[in-house]
């Protein structure tokens, strides 16, 4: 899809306060960050991630030019290995989200995750690519198998908020 690009989050009040509305949805909160956030918690959260030090850089998904989500992406470090029994160095956990409702099911999310992924294989010599949705978020589940990710396992863990969730384990080999 050829309308679709991503950008760095910037750190500017438009962004920031898009990322406030998106996180206003229950849709995407609930499968997110399972809580809204207001503009100073956004702030504080994604203020670290706008700079070129960034251990979790966050990308602006633009569709027809316009802003519709973020994708970001981590480096996985040895405690997430043990979480998800991977051993490999150089592995990759991608997190993605549409906050415009409206454009969703438009292919935009399968769209930017595959332009991360080619990024995250060609310049950070990724040999492996893992997304962790919820078990239940089939929405999610479904568009990553779109983009040639398959379920590895499931693994419980805890939520941002401190709930135990089961979430399933993707996995992208180049």
């Amino acid at each position: 899809m050829n309308d679709v690009n991503i950008r760095l989050l910037k750190d500017t009040d438009t962004d920031y306060k898009l990322l406030e509305k998106w996180y206003q949805e229950e849709e995407i909160y609930s499968s997110f960050e399972q809580r809204k956030l207001n503009y100073k918690e956004i702030k504080e959260k994604y203020y670290p991630r706008t700079l070129k030090t960034a251990k979790i850089p966050v990308y602006m998904i633009e569709y027809q030019k316009r802003p519709v989500g973020i994708i970001q992406y981590k480096l996985v470090d040895d405690e997430d290995k043990e979480l998800y029994h991977l051993k490999d160095n150089y592995i990759y956990e991608i997190d993605v989200f549409i906050g415009e409702l409206n454009e969703h099911n438009k292919g935009i999310g399968s769209s930017a995750i595959h332009k991360l992924s080619e990024f995250l294989y060609q310049e950070k010599n990724a040999k492996l690519l893992v997304m962790c949705p919820l078990k239940n978020n089939q929405t999610a589940i479904n568009c990553y198998k779109k983009c040639g990710f398959y379920i590895k396992d499931y693994f419980n863990t805890k939520d941002t908020i401190g709930m135990i969730q089961t979430y399933a384990l993707m996995i992208n080999e180049k």
